[in-house]
């Protein structure tokens, strides 16, 4: 049986044995080549997980960015925008100069009095007048520019207002004082006694007594009304210009003489 069977197999290798070689040289030249093809093989990253840590890089970089503008977005935005208590501080310094400029102003409206006291007592002799009117004095018609207080002689003369005394002189109504007040008005005291009581560039006070009425006047002599005290208001310091002279009745009051 066993020679049978060998005989068989003898037969066979002899008829097809070449294939049989044949066939064994082919797998061992594949598994050759495929052995040594694993064998040189380099192992390349897939080209996605390339680009996920590209993409996962780059979005940390402009997160950072981010990040960073918005901080200095913060930044400026407390640089810019004042503190509670700047707001505060500039809020107080506007209250104390606006409160400070207010009791400025309180002050100054307090110390400059507009009110004019009388110059002098007596009765009004003669009015203001643009007009022409009859003067005994000159026998002619003139324009009356002040007014004329019939008083008696040698009584007191007293400042209107607060005032620095512009001039001391003597003119065609007689011996004058003229004062320059903080209301940009002049009042001119004519017809004075020589004995004037204050001095040119002094300060005076309302109501202080600056001189006494005299008999100075060209004229005086010459007036039904006797002693008097010619008074004229300025518009200015320029006591010489007749369009500046205003009516005195504006400021002062008297009865009309009899």
């Amino acid at each position: 049986m066993d020679k049978k069977n060998f005989n068989k197999m003898s037969n066979f290798f002899k008829k097809e044995g070449f294939y049989v070689v044949l066939f064994v040289c082919l797998c061992v030249v594949a598994t050759v080549a495929a052995v040594t093809s694993k064998s040189n093989k380099t192992p390349v990253k897939p080209p996605v997980v390339q680009e996920s840590a590209k993409d996962t890089k780059g979005s940390e970089i402009v997160a950072q960015e981010a990040n960073e503008e918005y901080d200095n977005a913060l930044q400026v935005k407390k640089n810019t925008v004042p503190s509670k208590s700047t707001v505060d501080n500039t809020q107080t310094n506007n209250t104390q100069t606006k409160t400070s400029t207010n009791k400025t102003s309180a002050a100054v409206s307090k110390t400059v009095d507009t009110k004019f006291a009388n110059p002098v007592e007596g009765t009004l002799a003669r009015a203001y007048s643009e007009d022409p009117v009859w003067s005994d004095s000159t026998s002619t018609y003139r324009p009356v520019l002040g007014i004329d207080i019939k008083t008696d002689l040698g009584k007191e003369v007293v400042a209107a207002l607060d005032g620095k005394v512009l001039e001391v002189g003597e003119g065609e109504y007689g011996k004058y004082v003229a004062i320059y007040h903080q209301n940009g008005l002049t009042t001119v005291y004519a017809n004075l006694d020589p004995d004037i009581k204050v001095s040119k560039d002094k300060s005076v006070k309302k109501g202080e007594v600056i001189g006494k009425v005299g008999n100075t006047s060209l004229r005086s002599g010459y007036e039904k009304y006797g002693s008097h005290l010619h008074f004229e208001v300025v518009k200015g310091k320029d006591i010489t210009k007749n369009e500046n002279k205003v009516d005195p009745a504006k400021y002062v009051k008297y009865t009309l003489s009899k």
